[in-house]
């Protein structure tokens, strides 16, 4: 019996270890004080209540991913989770790989209902990388800090925030997605710097703030209507880059700063509102690069709510001089051309005049 007691004993402890491998494997600290590791984390708290005929519901996922080993070798007070992680030589730094989120919440009471929703994810391409920096903090992937000292790195944010309710049979929402996309932020010998996005870099420079290309948006629809107003701040590609500089605020990509100080960057702005109504309408929308109008077609009316330019010269359909005939209604004699007056009393007159002139005429010969 005890043998078997402590076979089953041993069992466990080498299905423990052999669980717990491959964590262990993945965060190594070498040779420095204070490093806190961990690999991927997940959780997902809940809670729900139902009483009196109202029911409530809240729900909070967090997730941080990554893969590939933490690394801290000769630094002080290193907290990476996740993966891909390394510090070496630094001082406080603070690394996390991608993370996602998505509380949610949800009430309904007596026919009625609300919902609120937050979905969020920082993600990046590569790993963190923290070298002879002091308090440097990294999230998302694809950050290096190398020499630096007070550094905030994080990788493209995406975010989109929404809203619901119905009551009393009409439906209400509204939504403000954001995010700042890019992957890639770089800081070299530089004090306060803050990179977002990606294709961010800093060399040798002081309180640099850099973004990568913003885009936001607010959409909100009550009774048949929907209205939205996205906006735009780069997009064209490009890298923000600032060296030498003091007080540099870049935004969107494409800004290179060299030797400069308090200097203020942004790559183009657009925006372009709209308005839907129906079910079956077609928004109108008005860019804020260039707005216009067209004309609706000749001839043809204009239907309600229509907009038609005015003032615009017209072509001339008509050959001068030419009689111009009505359309959907009786053919008539032409007219003068710019006076109006009908050719009829005019042929009746010179026929006058043509009878008058042969009788003269006549009476003439008679009388030599």
């Amino acid at each position: 019996m005890r043998a078997r007691c402590l076979l089953v004993i041993a069992a466990v402890v080498a299905l423990t270890l052999g669980t717990a491998q491959t964590a262990l494997a993945d965060n190594n600290a070498t040779g420095s004080v204070g490093a806190v590791q961990t690999g991927p984390v997940g959780v997902t708290p809940t809670a729900d209540v139902s009483q009196a005929g109202a029911t409530a519901a809240a729900s909070v996922p967090v997730a941080v991913g990554g893969s590939g080993n933490n690394t801290a070798t000769n630094s002080v007070g290193a907290v990476q989770a996740g993966g891909g992680n390394t510090s070496n030589n630094s001082t406080g730094s603070a690394q996390v790989s991608s993370v996602s989120a998505s509380p949610s919440a949800f009430a309904g009471a007596s026919g009625s209902s609300a919902s609120a929703s937050v979905p969020l994810t920082i993600g990046g391409d590569g790993s963190n990388t923290a070298s002879s920096s002091t308090g440097a903090a990294q999230i998302g992937g694809g950050n290096s800090s190398g020499g630096s000292t007070g550094v905030l790195q994080s990788g493209s944010p995406q975010a989109t925030p929404a809203v619901g309710a119905s009551i009393v049979g009409e439906a209400v929402s509204a939504s403000a997605p954001v995010g700042v996309a890019g992957s890639g932020n770089s800081a070299a010998d530089s004090v306060g710097a803050a990179q977002v996005g990606g294709g961010n870099t800093v060399t040798r420079s002081f309180l640099a703030t850099q973004s990568g290309a913003v885009t936001a948006g607010t959409t909100a629809g009550a009774g048949g209507t929907t209205t939205s107003a996205p906006v735009t701040v780069g997009g064209g590609g490009g890298t923000n880059s600032a060296t030498d500089s003091i007080g540099t605020a870049q935004v969107g990509g494409g800004n290179t700063a060299t030797g400069s100080t308090g200097t203020v960057q942004s790559g183009p702005v657009g925006a372009t509102p709209s308005v839907a109504s129906g079910p079956t309408a077609t928004a109108a929308s008005t860019p804020a690069a260039s707005a216009s109008t067209p004309a609706s077609a000749a001839g043809a009316p204009s239907s309600p709510g229509t907009r038609t330019s005015e003032g615009a010269p017209r072509p001339n359909r008509n050959t001068f001089g030419a009689t111009k005939t009505p359309t959907g209604g009786p053919q008539t004699l032409g007219q003068l051309p710019f006076t109006g007056l009908g050719l009829l009393l005019f042929v009746l007159l010179g026929l006058t005049f043509v009878a008058t002139g042969l009788t003269t005429r006549a009476r003439t010969r008679l009388s030599v």
